[in-house]
C-alpha cells in the first residue's frame, strides 16, 4: 500500500471520527414514559359477614401515611417525602428536575401518584397503613377501588431497560385471634401492575378493585394496608446527524479519487 493509499484512509478515519464524536452526534431521545396510579378512598367499603345471626363490629385505629418521590436528569435530582399519623390532613411528595417529574399525594377521599420522565428518570410510592380490631367469628371484606396506566416505551436502543417502567398498586391484610385455648390467623392479599415489558404495547391502562378478606374464628387483632408504586425512565441514546453522514462519504470519495489516480499513474 503506498503513501497516497495510507493518507487516504488515515483521512477517511479522522473524518469518521470527527463526525461522531463532536456535536454532530445527536441525543434520540425516547417518546415520554407516564405512569400514573390512583386509589379511590372515598369508596372504600367493609363488608361484615357474622354467625348465628350475631355482626361482629370492627375498629380501626393507628392510621399512617407515607409518601414518596424522586426525579433526575442530566445535571439535577431531587426526592421528597411525607408521613403522617392519620388519614384527614391532605399531603403531598412532590420532586422536580427539569422535564422530569414526580408526585405522591393523599387525603380523605383520594390516594394516588404520578411519575413523568421526557429525559431521566422519575418514581413515585405511597402506603397507607391502619391496625383494627375484630370481634368475630365473621367474616370482613374490605374493597377499594383503583386506575392504574403506562404510557410510553423504552427505547429500541436500550433493549435491557424494558422492565424499568411500571405502574402497579398492591395491598394486604392479616388478622390473628386468641381465643378458646386456641388461635387462628388468616392473610389476604392482591396486585395489580402494568410494566413496559419488550414487545408490550406502550399505552396501557385498568381499572378495577382490590379485594381483601378476613375470616375469623374469634375475636383478634389485624392490619391492612395498600401501596402505589411508579416508575418511569426515558433514556438518551446517540445516533449520527445527517452532516455525520457526508463526511463519511467525503472520506470514502476522496479514497476513490486516490485510488484512480494511482491507477492512471501506472498506465502512463
Amino acid at each position: 500500500m503506498n503513501h497516497l493509499i495510507k493518507h487516504g484512509l488515515l483521512v477517511t478515519a479522522c473524518a469518521i471520527g470527527v463526525g461522531l464524536s463532536q456535536s454532530s452526534v445527536a441525543a434520540d431521545t425516547t417518546a415520554p414514559v407516564a405512569a400514573t396510579a390512583t386509589i379511590d378512598w372515598s369508596k372504600l367499603q367493609l363488608s361484615i359477614t357474622g354467625v348465628n345471626d350475631t355482626v361482629p363490629t370492627v375498629t380501626f385505629s393507628g392510621q399512617n401515611t407515607s409518601l414518596s418521590s424522586y426525579a433526575s436528569s442530566p445535571g439535577q435530582h431531587e426526592n421528597n417525602s411525607k408521613s403522617i399519623n392519620n388519614w384527614t390532613d391532605p399531603k403531598s411528595a412532590d420532586a422536580d428536575a427539569g422535564t422530569t417529574f414526580a408526585n405522591a399525594l393523599a387525603s380523605t377521599l383520594n390516594f394516588s401518584g404520578d411519575a413523568n420522565s421526557v429525559h431521566g428518570s422519575a418514581s413515585s410510592s405511597g402506603t397507607r397503613t391502619e391496625q383494627f380490631t375484630f370481634d368475630g367469628p365473621g367474616v370482613l371484606t374490605v374493597t377499594v377501588p383503583y386506575t392504574i396506566s403506562l404510557n410510553g416505551e423504552t427505547s429500541n436502543y436500550c433493549y435491557y431497560c424494558y422492565n424499568y417502567d411500571h405502574a402497579s398498586v398492591s395491598g394486604s391484610a392479616s388478622f390473628n385471634s386468641y381465643v378458646d385455648n386456641g388461635s387462628s390467623s388468616t392473610h389476604s392479599n392482591s396486585s395489580f401492575s402494568l410494566h413496559n415489558y419488550y414487545g408490550t404495547p406502550p399505552s396501557q391502562s385498568q381499572s378495577g378493585t382490590l379485594v381483601f378478606g378476613i375470616f375469623a374464628s374469634g375475636a383478634g387483632n389485624g392490619s391492612l394496608n395498600v401501596n402505589f408504586d411508579l416508575s418511569a425512565h426515558s433514556p438518551v441514546s446517540s445516533v449520527p446527524e445527517p452532516e455525520s453522514y457526508a463526511m463519511l462519504l467525503a472520506g470514502l470519495e476522496l479514497m476513490g479519487a486516490m485510488v484512480r489516480r494511482r491507477g492512471n499513474n501506472r498506465s502512463t
